[in-house]
């Protein structure tokens, strides 16, 4: 039977079964291992689960915005703006997240949907 610990801050510490195995030192049992590692216990249950952040590749957004002839005001709003157009422009950052407050502005000044623009 599976033994599912915790360390004293709540932070899971694994699920461990068979004989020999040697169990967490100072590790507090818990009925259930949790569904997502990065949650933590406190005392009674689980905390609530990480969101999921999405990516959506910018090459994709940019597409979206030429489909729906924004791109000149897009490009327009970014190189009127130094920090976004760093951002937007980042050669090792060729994803953007669904939820960046930055990217859902820009795709509402635009008069453009950000559920369809920004989904992945």
């Amino acid at each position: 039977m599976t033994k599912f610990f915790v360390d004293a801050d709540g932070v899971y510490l694994g699920g461990f079964d068979g004989e020999g195995v040697v169990l967490p030192e100072n590790g507090i049992e818990v009925p259930e291992a949790p569904g997502d590692a990065r949650q933590i216990w406190n005392g009674n249950a689980w905390s609530e689960q990480p969101v999921l952040r999405r990516l959506i590749l910018k090459s994709v957004v940019q597409a979206r915005i030429i489909d729906a002839g924004k791109m000149p005001q897009a490009y327009a709003m970014l190189t009127g703006n130094p920090v976004y157009f760093a951002r937007w422009f980042a050669p090792d950052r060729p994803e953007i997240y669904c939820d960046d407050p930055d990217a859902i502005g820009l795709v509402r000044a635009l008069g453009l949907d950000p559920a369809v623009i920004l989904t992945s």
